[in-house]
């Protein structure tokens, strides 16, 4: 119910208009001179219309206007000025200092009626325009956090460039060192092998030192190698991006975004790859297909990190004139609430720390740049799979 006050020193004015305006459903409260109207009027709860008799004794109706026109500690207040004058200076007077309407004495109840009608939709409408700036100013305040925290990502994907420049030229020696040491080893155990053959006792112990070494050699090794492999892809996924575009193996760029999420996936998923042999080339950004896959397949991990064992399919075939790859998880799903909302910048599900929203609309931006499609379905008691279709490179 909208408040309203009447301010007027005539008491027959105000019984009259407080009678409509009660039939009418509005909440009313009386002042019977300037002061005391704008003492009412800086009262919560605040009154939304005035009417005010333009002449009154203390304070009249246009220096209320004007006091209205000025604090801006007070909401939207709607002001109609009670009034005989007539003449157009007067009311241009009136307008210019704060005033909404008027309504000429005597009043008709009809006149009167649509003038609150207007004022109630008008304050309605400044309601309803506060909530909304004050929602897009929590809005603004997120993506301010979600846009800070993806310039973080950024920077760290700079670093990782660099750190990655920086471990590859040491760890490549590792390897190869640890590669030389292990072949000049199988010598220095033949040697052994022929020197120590006659003694027994000797000999054991000494070959459970050799095969302890054979065996850090060969981890040493492995992991080196593993390192390499890491640093590659690494390398390749966070170099500076280009435009170019070329013809593309699409499994080899899944292959590269596994290999970039495998520490999201080693501990709980279990990755099944159903590719289709001989698949045709595609013609696109190699950089940018690689972190459409990167960021479906950790999308999928995350989703299926509260799982014990979780499972992710990703399949590919070829259809008419262009390539399918189906990324399918086996965690809770995508709710039927928000499906539809994913595909919008910055929208997540995710805590604000973990994910900036970003991800599934780059996703759809990279799709649409290559002429393909994407789209995501819900698999009962399954999860959730992604479709992405790409047109396959004429040659």
């Amino acid at each position: 119910m909208i408040k309203i006050l009447i301010a007027d020193d005539r008491p027959t004015t105000r019984y009259m208009l407080k009678k409509n305006l009660c039939e009418w459903g509005y909440d009313v409260v009386e002042a019977i001179d300037g002061i005391e109207a704008w003492k009412v009027l800086q009262t919560k709860p605040f009154p939304r219309i005035a009417i005010l008799d333009w002449m009154m004794p203390g304070i009249d109706g246009v220096d209320i206007c004007k006091k209205l026109q000025k604090d801006k500690t007070l909401p939207f207040i709607y002001t109609i000025l009670l009034t005989s004058k007539k003449e157009r200076e007067d009311l241009i007077y009136a307008l210019e200092n704060g005033a909404h309407n008027f309504q000429s004495k005597p009043f008709s109840p009809a006149e009167l009626r649509s003038h609150l009608n207007v004022a109630k939709r008008l304050v309605e409408a400044d309601d309803q325009l506060k909530k909304y700036a004050t929602k897009m100013e929590e809005l603004a305040e997120i993506r301010a956090r979600q846009l800070i925290h993806a310039d973080r990502l950024a920077t760290l994907g700079t670093l990782a460039a660099g750190i990655t420049h920086e471990i590859s030229s040491p760890i490549t020696y590792v390897a190869a060192n640890s590669e030389l040491a292990s072949n000049h080893w199988h010598k220095v155990r033949k040697f052994l092998d022929e020197t120590l053959s006659g003694n027994t006792n000797q000999s054991n112990d000494i070959f459970k030192s050799v095969n302890k070494i054979e065996k850090a050699l060969d981890r040493i090794s492995n992991g080196s190698y593993r390192i390499i492999k890491i640093v590659r892809g690494i390398s390749f996924f966070s170099r500076k991006e280009s435009t170019q575009k070329e013809q593309l193996n699409i499994h080899d760029c899944i292959d590269v975004a596994l290999q970039l999420c495998q520490n999201q996936l080693k501990y709980n998923v279990l990755v099944q790859k159903d590719y289709q042999s001989n698949l045709p080339l595609i013609w696109g950004n190699t950089h940018q297909i690689e972190q459409m896959f990167v960021n479906l397949i950790s999308n999928a991990a995350h989703s299926m990190s509260q799982i014990k064992q979780g499972h992710l399919t990703i399949r590919s075939e070829e259809l008419d004139k262009e390539i399918q790859i189906e990324i399918k998880d086996s965690g809770p799903g995508i709710s039927n609430d928000v499906i539809n909302d994913i595909w919008d910048p910055f929208f997540t599900t995710k805590p604000e720390e973990k994910g900036t929203g970003l991800g599934l609309s780059i996703c759809k931006e990279i799709v649409d740049r290559h002429g393909g499609t994407i789209c995501v379905k819900n698999i009962p008691d399954s999860g959730a799979c992604f479709t992405i279709t790409l047109p396959i490179h004429e040659n």
